[in-house]
């Protein structure tokens, strides 16, 4: 009887260590959890940027770059050579978060808007409800700047080989195609970048990321070579 209660509780136990295992891989690993743990504050970092956009000033014919972590974590003005470029993305941000500032934008009557905004929501929020925010998003901006030009660029692949996102391409590929959906609906233009970050296997390219979402120097070359197109 105490050999039973011994190899039963060895069991549970081993069921329970491998269980862990297989949530922390999920969640994208030991490195990925520590760092999200001593960058939890996800809301601190999103108002304290939004209330430092707040007070900034913006010139009347400046260009926008406007979404969540891949956008603020490049120096467009520098890589584009371009000064009326403003860097207007947060890290962590998804669409509510983005619908909830976009009076800060929309007040400085921008030139151009290049919007890029979803891949974070599809961890915790359905599509349909996505999508709702990001029609709102779209409508907000044609309705209060109408006199701004309006870019919807498509989210980009992972590449949960390098680092497990939780995030699905097939989600991606198909939330893209409702962008270029709203895109035409509303005669915008839709930069699809998508296609450029692919590598065989429908995954974003290794060789421009660290972390299988975020890009590096390499990746936003790629983006750039896009962005000249209307820009420049």
């Amino acid at each position: 009887m105490k050999n039973l209660t011994f190899y039963s509780s060895l069991v549970l136990n081993i069921l329970f260590i491998c269980g862990f295992f297989y949530i922390v891989h999920a969640l994208g690993g030991v490195s990925y959890l520590m760092t999200k743990m001593k960058n939890r504050n996800f809301r601190g970092v999103y108002e304290h940027r939004k209330n430092h956009f707040e007070e900034l000033p913006m010139q009347k014919d400046a260009i926008v770059m406007l979404g969540n972590s891949l956008t603020q974590n490049c120096e467009w003005s520098e890589l584009l050579d371009n000064s009326k470029i403003v860097n207007r993305g947060i890290a962590g941000d998804m669409t509510g978060g983005l619908l909830l500032r976009l009076d800060e934008i929309t007040k400085h009557r921008p030139a151009k808007i290049f919007l890029m905004i979803g891949i974070n929501d599809l961890n915790v929020h359905a599509i349909p409800d996505i999508l709702k925010n990001y029609k709102a998003i779209v409508a907000d901006i044609l309705l209060k700047t109408p006199s701004s030009k309006l870019y919807l660029q498509s989210i980009l692949p992972v590449n949960n080989q390098v680092r497990n996102s939780g995030k699905s391409n097939s989600d991606i590929v198909f939330f893209n195609k409702e962008i270029e959906n709203i895109a035409s609906e509303n005669e915008l233009v839709f930069l699809n970048l998508h296609p450029l970050f692919l590598d065989q296997d429908g995954k974003l390219y290794s060789s421009v990321t660290q972390d299988g979402i975020h890009l590096d120097a390499n990746g936003y070359l790629i983006w750039k070579k896009e962005l000249e197109k209307y820009i420049n």
